[in-house]
């Protein structure tokens, strides 16, 4: 069953944090990854993400604030950093002692300097080996690959079983999560 194909997937370990299941769920926006589906991931033993893209800050304290209430799982936030108020977003949930924040459809290199200063892991999301290399040396805690199935966000038109194999080459000491 379900369970004994968990049983033996390995963990995922982004910074200090270690997901019995190494699954990510996706930050589906606008208002569709909310508290209550990260949670029930992360209760899971995955990684369960808000989709911060265009939340007003309060609602997002709101959203990270009742994750909180409903697991003690791991809990992250994803963000398109084409997003209005990208930087004052990821310091919010920053703020809010968010586990990593995910960040896609563009690259910051800002982001990785507010994950040094609180120690929170910046997971990049990338369609490149390149930009994997460059993620890495900026500090990145993790990579994810999304290739052209993901709807286009990076603007790439390679599947991610090309951008995969790409991107595990490219790095040295980072999870790679396709």
């Amino acid at each position: 069953g379900l369970e004994e194909l968990f049983l033996k997937l390995p963990e995922l370990k982004i910074g200090n944090k270690i997901a019995k299941v190494p699954i990510i769920q996706g930050g589906m926006a606008v208002r569709l990854s909310t508290a209550r589906i990260a949670a029930a991931v992360a209760n899971e033993g995955g990684i369960g993400l808000i989709a911060a893209s265009g939340m007003p800050t309060d609602e997002l304290r709101y959203e990270i604030r009742l994750a909180r209430s409903l697991t003690s799982g791991i809990i992250g936030i994803n963000i398109m950093v084409a997003a209005r108020g990208f930087s004052e977003i990821v310091k919010t949930a920053i703020e809010e002692g968010i586990d990593l924040v995910v960040a896609g459809a563009g690259f910051s290199r800002d982001m990785f300097g507010m994950g040094k200063e609180s120690g929170t892991p910046i997971v990049p999301i990338v369609s490149s080996g390149k930009l994997a290399r460059i993620s890495e040396s900026l500090g990145a805690a993790a990579v994810i690959v999304e290739g052209s199935e993901a709807g286009g966000h990076l603007g790439t038109n390679r599947s991610s079983r090309e951008i995969v194999p790409e991107v595990l080459k490219a790095v040295k000491n980072i999870p790679v999560i396709g």
